[in-house]
């Protein structure tokens, strides 16, 4: 029986990527677990591993490819012929997951460098300061004018004209006290790929939900969403940021004013 739209599932996103139908994603947006080990060096991401406890579900570098393939393939299965896809990713299993794409017939059309404020300071490597964004489709390069892709004036790096870099400067979330998750997408980030690469009432797929920044995103701009998310605790998270984020956006007059200001991220 297929899942009801527009809600988030405590679940591994394989078992729920079975139960969606067929051709119906219009736009992947994932941050997938890195298969990093951050109870080992939870300090060098500003984590400790009190706040983060047993959430976390770690993948093995033996293990990547597979993991990657197998939840891409679940993703491939469902989303529309003209969908396309963006995921975030460090460089440690970048390699994994460009060939994943490859192996299963996605078409790379950029690679995006996310530029953040800051990085963990090394003595014998350069910093590292950027994460890496895959932005792929279904569609051979013969059929591209299918895929949705809205040159929005406000994120052109041109005065005037339409012009866009594939690198992004955006500034990352610092996450204070309380409760936290092992990594945080900005809002800023999560609305420019939901801006440029869907349309209203479109369907956006998030089967690592984090702590819910693309679903934030999705609701903001009249998109409607799927997402999953395996920890209970994250799960836990993201239902309370997203229920508290609701409550916001119909408490504002001018809501999405509010929400593309600093108050909002």
């Amino acid at each position: 029986m297929p899942l009801e739209i527009n809600q988030i599932y405590n679940m591994d996103c394989i078992k729920g990527l079975a139960q969606l139908e067929k051709d119906s994603i219009d736009l992947l947006l994932t941050d997938p677990p890195f298969g990093i080990d951050f109870h080992k060096v939870g300090t060098q991401y500003n984590r400790k591993q009190k706040e983060l406890g047993k959430m976390y579900h770690e993948v093995s570098a033996d293990d990547y490819y597979d993991f990657t393939l197998k939840w891409l393939k679940g993703c491939r299965d469902i989303m529309k012929p003209s969908a396309s896809g963006f995921i975030f990713s460090g460089w440690n299993h970048l390699g994994d997951i460009l060939n994943a794409l490859t192996e299963l017939g996605f078409r790379i059309i950029n690679h995006i460098i996310w530029k953040y404020q800051f990085g963990v300071f090394t003595k014998l490597r350069f910093v590292t300061s950027h994460y890496h964004i895959l932005y792929f489709t279904k569609l051979g390069a013969k059929q591209d004018k299918l895929r949705t892709f809205n040159r929005v004036p406000e994120y052109s790096n041109s005065p005037g004209k339409l012009y866009f870099e594939d690198v992004w400067r955006i500034k990352r979330d610092y996450q204070k006290g309380g409760e936290k998750t092992p990594t945080r997408l900005p809002l800023a980030i999560t609305d420019k790929c939901i801006r440029m690469a869907s349309n209203k009432s479109d369907v956006i797929l998030e089967p690592f939900l984090g702590s819910g920044s693309v679903v934030l995103s999705a609701i903001k701009y009249d998109r409607q969403f799927f997402g999953f998310e395996i920890s209970e605790e994250i799960y836990r998270i993201a239902e309370k940021r997203i229920k508290n984020f609701k409550v916001d956006l119909s408490s504002k007059d001018s809501s999405l004013d509010f929400w593309l200001s600093d108050n909002g991220k």
